[in-house]
């Protein structure tokens, strides 16, 4: 890896090294004196309010799954995109900004049938910032009805293309607000069948993903993923086990489950990685020291690495490291999107922490 941007050796022949599959949208950041209060009602007529009157372009920012998107790219793989973007001034200023980013333009989900209707609309999230520096964030997926594209049954033939163009997938929970169960399966199944690699990061719609048909939904997609990622709360929530080695081992351990690594995040204390073969096999990894500003965005950055270790057979305790190294840059900085981590920030990290390793021993 060096800060050029150029990452590691054995490239894949695939047009794409990886795909961020769903969960993009633009973050508008509002100053407020308080956060909101939970209650449901309240937030969606403040959620009503401020789409109703918006600020303007310096106040947005890309969220969402774009923040993956952009460590990865910024890394040095080549980026492709698949997701429902809105035919409005919000989408274009994401198609924008990810091309300023050198990631392939988006290839859209919706149907050209609903283009101009109601769900012709990039998703907004609203990222309310409190004096203390405290997030709230309200979008219109906190509400439902799930899954927003729910009368979309078949993946559109660009779609499938792109699948079959790319060496890994990477989603997380927020895929289930967007689609419906079945699609996904398409989609990951195509990619799987091609080649690709799966990675998926429950993120925090594990902890709404309790039972019945999303319950479901969650374990079919941990079950058809090469690499799970988690917070150790998260891991909680998927498996019942508050010990994160042993929440990594019960994934791997899943009956019909092809993962072969899981990786469990542990903020402050760095993070945990499990493998599967040839034998179970525990990594840990402490946190760079950094003074941190914001943890938005910390973990998308911190899959990026992950997924660039695992495509290109990297080691798995240097792979760790780099993803703990990119994590830390990003939350040196204000914000997610294009303010994640970039090459110079995670080399000179990385540069430090050999110095300090040679000096101590």
């Amino acid at each position: 890896f060096s800060s050029n941007g150029s990452a590691g050796l054995c490239r894949s022949s695939k047009q794409h090294d990886v795909i961020g599959l769903s969960n993009l949208c633009v973050d508008i950041v509002i100053p407020v004196q308080q956060l909101p209060a939970a209650d449901p009602d309240a937030r969606q007529a403040l959620l009503q309010q401020l789409t109703a009157a918006p600020p303007d372009e310096q106040h947005w920012e890309l969220g969402g799954n774009c923040n993956f998107m952009i460590a990865a790219a910024r890394m040095g793989m080549r980026v492709g995109s698949i997701g429902h973007v809105g035919n409005d001034v919000y989408g274009r200023y994401m198609d924008r900004v990810l091309q300023e980013e050198r990631i392939a333009a988006t290839t859209r989900i919706m149907p050209a049938a609903l283009s101009g209707t109601e769900l012709d609309r990039t998703l907004l999230c609203f990222v309310l910032v409190d004096k203390e520096g405290k997030h709230a964030f309200c979008s219109r997926y906190d509400f439902g009805p799930w899954p927003l594209l729910g009368g979309v049954s078949t993946l559109p033939p660009c779609v499938a293309q792109v699948l079959c163009s790319t060496a890994a997938v990477f989603t997380n929970g927020f895929v289930f607000d967007e689609l419906p169960l079945e699609l996904v399966k398409q989609a990951i199944y195509t990619a799987s069948n091609a080649g690709a690699a799966v990675l998926f990061d429950p993120g925090p719609r594990a902890f709404t993903m309790k039972s019945g048909s999303r319950r479901a939904a969650l374990d079919m997609l941990i079950s058809l993923s090469d690499v799970v990622l988690m917070t150790e709360e998260e891991a909680v929530e998927v498996t019942g086990l508050a010990d994160p080695q042993a929440a990594a081992e019960a994934v791997l351990a899943r009956p019909n489950c092809k993962t072969e690594w899981c990786v469990v995040k542990l903020g402050g204390d760095g993070a945990l990685l499990v493998t599967k073969s040839p034998q179970i096999e525990v990594h840990r990894a402490g946190a760079f020291k950094v003074d941190v500003r914001d943890t938005v965005g910390c973990g998308d950055s911190f899959a990026a690495a992950i997924v660039l270790g695992y495509t290109r057979t990297h080691d798995v305790h240097a792979t760790l490291l780099l993803a703990n190294a990119v994590g830390a840059a990003t939350a040196m900085g204000r914000g997610a999107g294009t303010n994640v981590a970039d090459a110079q920030t995670i080399h000179e990290l990385l540069q430090q922490a050999a110095v300090a390793c040679n000096s101590n021993g």
